[in-house]
């Protein structure tokens, strides 16, 4: 028996431990537990491959590095949270819905408007002597900015505001990305489709993926989502 310096307790001389307080008696080693021996099935060795005994329950895979949460969030309609003129990034997804004439002009309207809210004060001064000047600059201002708005928000975006409000957006005939130099190449294509007497226009209410002639030229198309 040997007497345990902390407690006074009596253990046997095997302890390694202090049945009362459980110190550890110095020099002595806690006893290992030897795991029990695993069955390898034959050809398992030269893989690696441990198989448990018969009988035994599956071992659980370690854990992996902690991953983030899933994104987009679950529970949702087509995995994407609604919104106004939310357009999901890449290729739509389903049967494609390819925007007609008559929606499209709505969606130009919108914009129209929208431009033409932001330049309307040089006409303020018609009657004036220089009524003759502000229309002119006038005139310049709003085409610079017509085009640049459609160039930049389409090149940016594949949408205009209007396009956003009737869920609209431009594609490429591959249903990728716009990029910038298309949507230059389309936007300066209408103005083709408009010398002929808007027939480019109207091409878009004859053709079987609803394109006007600047969406040809530029090879893009215009999709409802």
């Amino acid at each position: 028996m040997k007497e345990c310096e902390s407690c006074g307790a009596q253990n046997d001389d095997s302890a390694a431990f202090c049945k009362t307080c459980g110190k550890q008696y110095p020099g002595s080693q806690p006893a290992q537990i030897v795991p029990a021996p695993v069955a390898v099935a034959p050809g398992a060795e030269a893989s690696g491959q441990a198989q448990t005994p018969p009988g035994a329950p599956p071992v659980p895979p370690a854990p992996g590095p902690p991953q983030p949460p899933p994104y987009p969030p679950r529970g949702m309609s087509g995995g994407m949270p609604p919104g106004f003129g939310y357009a999901p990034e890449g290729p739509p997804e389903g049967p494609i819905a390819y925007a007609g004439f008559w929606i499209r002009f709505l969606a130009i309207l919108i914009d129209g408007f929208i431009v033409g809210a932001v330049f309307w004060w040089p006409f303020r001064f018609h009657g004036s002597s220089d009524a003759d000047v502000f229309a002119i600059v006038g005139s310049i201002l709003y085409l610079a900015a017509w085009f640049a708005y459609f160039i930049l928000m389409t090149g940016y975006r594949g949408q205009t505001l209007g396009k956003m409000v009737l869920r609209l957006k431009v594609y490429n005939q591959d249903m990728t990305k716009v990029d910038f130099g298309t949507s230059a190449a389309r936007e300066f294509s209408k103005i083709l489709s408009a010398i002929i007497l808007y027939i480019g226009f109207i091409m878009a209410g004859f053709d079987d993926r609803k394109r006007a002639l600047h969406d040809r030229i530029a090879g893009t198309c215009v999709i409802r989502y």
